[in-house]
C-alpha cells in the first residue's frame, strides 16, 4: 500500500515546471500542517528512487536537496 503522500507528490510533479518545483511546495505545505519533515522526506527519497523518467527524478532530488534542511541527519 503506497503512502499518501506519494498521490501528492506524483501530482505536483506534473504540476512542476523549470522554475516553480511543485513537489517542493507541497512538501512544505504538508510540513507546515504539522506533518513530521522525517515522514516526508522518507517518501520523498522513496519517490526519488523509484523514478526513471530523467526529468521527474530531477524534480524530485531537487526537492529532496531543498527539503533535507528541515531534516536532522
Amino acid at each position: 500500500m503506497s503512502h499518501p503522500f506519494e498521490k501528492m507528490f506524483d501530482r505536483a510533479i506534473k504540476k512542476s515546471t523549470p522554475l516553480d518545483n511543485a513537489v517542493l511546495n507541497e512538501a512544505e505545505k504538508l510540513r507546515e500542517k504539522g506533518y513530521s519533515p522525517e515522514e516526508i522526506m522518507t517518501v520523498l527519497r522513496k519517490l526519488h528512487k523509484s523514478l526513471i523518467d530523467k526529468d521527474e527524478a530531477e524534480v524530485v532530488g531537487e526537492a529532496v536537496e531543498e527539503f533535507s534542511r528541515y531534516v536532522d541527519e
